[in-house]
């Protein structure tokens, strides 16, 4: 979340804060109320969206975390396979395996991931040589296994990217509407308590400009009671 928007999400919550410890000043007030429980539903669903954000960044970092890991197993594949076929100087054979990680790694992700998998299917067939030289008994299990599993995540991303942007959207949409409800409601409201109930009063001018948000009186955004 960017650090303005972090500043805001401080400033609500500690807005928030302060109207609930105030509670007993306006609970007989219906649109008080009203206005206090949006502002924590508001919250609450800002919350949930970031979290569901966080959420996208793991699967892509999955995703790269298992290229990698397909990477590795393959270029293991791909050295035994390479040298047993320069052994029996079977030139067919050796183009199948001879890569270097960065050309198994070349072009998009299908092609990365096909590249990896023919790998796979040159080896199964010698497997019993290529033990020979020494990899794992499980090197193809571990290869295939881990090929499965990026191609699986190879469109996630980009469905996380339709979903984040949806998601980015709507909590744009609820930042606006917490504006709004202290700016042009909250405020407003809180001018009974000026006089009647000052403590009250400055605490909750302090609340509305607290973290180091600046907001833009210029256009008449959000800015904090009169005291």
């Amino acid at each position: 979340m960017e650090e303005l928007l972090l500043r805001k999400l401080k400033m609500y919550r500690n807005v928030s804060d302060v109207l609930n410890t105030h509670k007993i000043v306006w609970e007989t007030s219906k649109p008080f109320k009203m206005e206090v429980d949006n502002l924590d539903a508001n919250v609450k669903d800002i919350d949930e969206k970031d979290q569901s954000l966080k959420g996208s960044q793991s699967v892509s970092e999955e995703k790269k975390q298992m290229c990698q890991k397909m990477l590795g197993a393959a270029l293991v594949m791909s050295g035994a396979g390479t040298a047993y076929a320069s052994q029996i100087k079977d030139m067919g054979l050796k183009a199948k395996f001879n890569f270097s990680k960065s050309e198994l790694a070349k072009g998009n992700e299908k092609e990365v991931y096909n590249r990896c998998m023919n790998i796979a299917v040159s080896a199964e067939p010698i497997l019993d040589k290529l033990l020979d030289f020494n990899i794992p008994a499980d090197q193809l299990t571990i290869l295939k296994q881990a090929a499965s599993a990026f191609d699986k995540l190879i469109s996630a991303p980009r469905e996380v990217r339709k979903s984040d942007k949806s998601t980015k959207e709507e909590m744009v949409a609820v930042y606006d509407e917490c504006d709004t409800l202290l700016d042009e409601r909250m405020d407003k409201m809180m001018q009974i308590y000026k006089e009647s109930y000052p403590d009250f009063f400055l605490e909750y001018s302090n609340a509305r400009v607290i973290g180091g948000w600046s907001r833009n009186k210029d256009k008449g955004e959000g800015e904090q009671p009169k005291g």
